[in-house]
């Protein structure tokens, strides 16, 4: 990024030779955001640190790259006051000053005026005499750090001061910020809340919810698709603008509990999106117009032709990875399941592109680190596969859940080829889990490197469970198939048999591995509607997983598990209000109500699908888009629109006479 570093030099020069020692503003009553913070240890306001007068507190920005996206803290003083120069205590950190360059502005009406800058610093505390100005609010721009990646900056503490008496105060005018783009914008408007919103309608029962339904799918088949860079493609764009229907082309910020890595920003994910084609097959199938399962088929078809042929065979889609629709490249290049796709996927994917197939179940093989024991990390590279032998101590996560997932591939793969390396490999899969289970409790470990191996997280177990369950019929008559069902039922019943307390609705979320025996070794978990990663208080998925367990398994235990965490939300008239209530919320909890009508046939259930469908329209709908989440004024798939949509054309058919019913999806495990 270029600068005229020569004039800020002058000014600076210039200022020091006539300083002294002005007095220190005291910074009681003044505030301070910033537009990134180093993710789960803090939010904007964690800039508040840096003006707290503490010099152990620290405000620690992320991991992304300085000179792509520039960070911006912003200090408000409880009135208007001179400033004369600002001192700055950073951080020599592994050998990287974490604080190289800085851009110092006052606010000037909607606009901003420079008064000074330091590049090429090398102390970890200076101080930057500024253009003496009256002023409210200061704008610092963090521009690079000394790390190589030149990300993670760090300020420790910032001290005011004021002017001597007698110098004259500058006139500021408001200027160009060099440099400065539409996605720093944006985040600059996030953390000063000043976002553009947009306004709530209404549902219409005039309309009805297959309506909506409609309007979201004709809009995304016209305007969603993939009409960047230099192949256009029937596929789905992750973000798009309510009001532009189009694409911003850059980096947006998140919402509470959102990673950056999740989304993808310039392009579309197929996993994101598999509700949607889901959805679209049946929306064809009550409507009789083909569109809608041709746009699907479209889509899925490109996907398969065009994006799966990487070194690993890996598709990129997932919690990661995805499809760069400018660059017409893999994006995120970190390969991780989100959930499982039904078998009528498969089944879809073989029949346009099965090498397409052959080639995501062979490729997950690169999640093996160690192919003895079968330690696995629910993370791959999708462009670069791992060595044979395998390298010695390669770092594992192997989360059960995701060891489901490659089995449930695996048991599809030998479903169409025969081939007996799947057999091996789901029986290594099943040797490892069992390693990982207790014989007496029958819990499965977290078997993690980072977290120990004593622990019981119990819905990734169940998870792993469901997914082998639907294998069983995949592998046939072979002893793998006996083992998988075993192995599944019992996962399942120890975890259901666990001394939740169904009256009180207070369910084990955590336990020993050796199981219950110590009540204080258990973690309870009671509902409510907080759904971000790494955390939430949300049961809505877990309610619907013992929903499918009880479909897979006939077990009472697990249908009463469901009903009680159902129940919860049946009770509720409307959702809390919050900042940004996810689609994946309203639509899970849409989708819950409407498979407890279909298995339990309480009169309680479709009353509240209703209200969390309209709740979810009002709120959601705009100009025939859905918003990712509520107060949003874009929509966007990592936010699971698709869900939600899906469940809507649920609700249409168990609320309309005569309509053909709209089979449930247990994708998110």
């Amino acid at each position: 990024m270029e600068r005229t570093i020569a004039l800020i030099i002058m000014l600076t020069a210039a200022s020091t030779a006539a300083w002294t020692q002005p007095p220190v503003l005291d910074l009681t009553g003044a505030t301070a955001v910033a537009t990134h913070y180093t993710p789960n240890t803090g939010d904007k306001h964690q800039a508040a640190l840096i003006i707290d007068g503490d010099e152990e507190t620290v405000w620690t920005g992320d991991q992304h790259d300085l000179t792509k996206l520039i960070t911006n803290i912003f200090i408000t003083l409880p009135e208007a006051t001179e400033v004369g120069s600002i001192e700055v205590l950073t951080i020599n950190a592994k050998a990287k000053i974490r604080l190289t360059e800085l851009e110092v502005y006052a606010q000037v009406g909607d606009g901003w005026a420079l008064l000074g800058a330091v590049a090429d610093n090398q102390e970890e505390r200076f101080t930057l005499p500024l253009a003496p100005a009256k002023l409210t609010r200061l704008r610092l721009r963090v521009l690079d750090t000394a790390r190589d990646d030149h990300a993670y900056p760090r300020i420790h503490e910032i001290k005011l001061s004021g002017l001597e008496p007698g110098t004259p105060v500058a006139e500021l005018v408001a200027g160009t910020v060099e440099g400065e783009g539409l996605a720093e914008q944006l985040f600059m408007a996030e953390a000063l809340g000043t976002e553009e919103t947009l306004p709530e309608g209404e549902y219409d029962p005039a309309k009805g919810y297959l309506w909506y339904v409609r309007s979201f799918a004709d809009t995304m088949i016209s305007e969603g698709t993939d009409c960047y860079g230099e192949t256009h493609s029937p596929m789905f764009v992750s973000i798009l603008g309510c009001k532009t229907h189009g694409n911003p082309g850059c980096e947006l910020p998140p919402i509470e509990g959102q990673r950056q890595g999740d989304r993808a920003m310039r392009g579309g994910n197929l996993q994101h999106d598999l509700p949607l084609l889901v959805a679209l097959g049946d929306l064809s199938r009550l409507t009789g117009e083909d569109k809608y399962r041709e746009a699907a088929d479209a889509y899925l078809g490109f996907f398969l032709e065009n994006c799966t042929q990487t070194p690993t065979g890996l598709w990129p889609w997932g919690e990661h990875a995805h499809w760069d629709f400018y660059e017409e490249q893999v994006g995120h290049t970190i390969h991780e399941h989100l959930g499982m796709a039904p078998r009528s996927f498969w089944e879809k994917a073989w029949e346009l592109r099965p090498e397409a197939i052959v080639g995501e179940a062979d490729g997950l093989i690169n999640h093996v680190v160690n192919l003895e024991t079968f330690d696995f990390n629910r993370h791959a590279n999708v462009l670069e596969a791992l060595p044979e032998p395998r390298a010695e101590g390669m770092t594992f996560l192997d989360f059960p859940r995701h060891g489901g997932f490659y089995m449930g591939v695996w048991a599809f793969a030998y479903s169409k080829t025969g081939d007996e390396k799947y057999l091996d490999w789901i029986t290594a899969m099943m040797d490892h889990f069992e390693d990982n289970t207790h014989p007496d409790s029958g819990l499965m470990r977290m078997a993690t490197a980072e977290r120990g191996r004593e622990s019981a997280r119990l819905t990734t177990a169940v998870s792993a469970g469901l997914t082998m369950l639907e294998s069983v019929p995949l592998l046939g008559d072979t002893p793998q198939a006996e083992r998988c069902g075993t192995m599944a039922r019992r996962l399942i019943t120890s975890v259901a048999n666990l001394p939740h307390r169904l009256e009180e609705r207070e369910f084990v979320r955590a336990a020993a591995y050796a199981g219950p025996s110590v009540v204080d070794k258990l973690k309870w978990h009671a509902p409510g509607f907080a759904a971000h990663y790494g955390g939430g208080t949300f049961l809505g998925t877990e309610a619907r997983m013992w929903v499918l367990a009880w479909k897979l398994t006939g077990e009472q235990r697990c249908l009463d598990i469901a009903r009680a965490m159902a129940a919860c939300y049946a009770e509720v008239e409307l959702l809390p209000e919050t900042e940004h209530t996810r689609a994946q919320v309203f639509g899970t909890l849409v989708n819950l109500m409407v498979d407890m009508h279909e298995a339990d046939g309480g009169e309680q259930w479709l009353p509240a699908a209703e209200r969390y469908g309209q709740q979810a329209i009002g709120k959601l709908y705009y100009d025939g888009l859905f918003r990712g989440a509520t107060n949003l004024c874009y929509y966007e798939s990592e936010l699971w629109v698709s869900n939600l949509v899906h469940s809507l054309l649920r609700l249409h058919a168990a609320t309309s006479e005569g309509a053909e019913t709209v089979d449930s999806l247990f994708f998110a495990r």
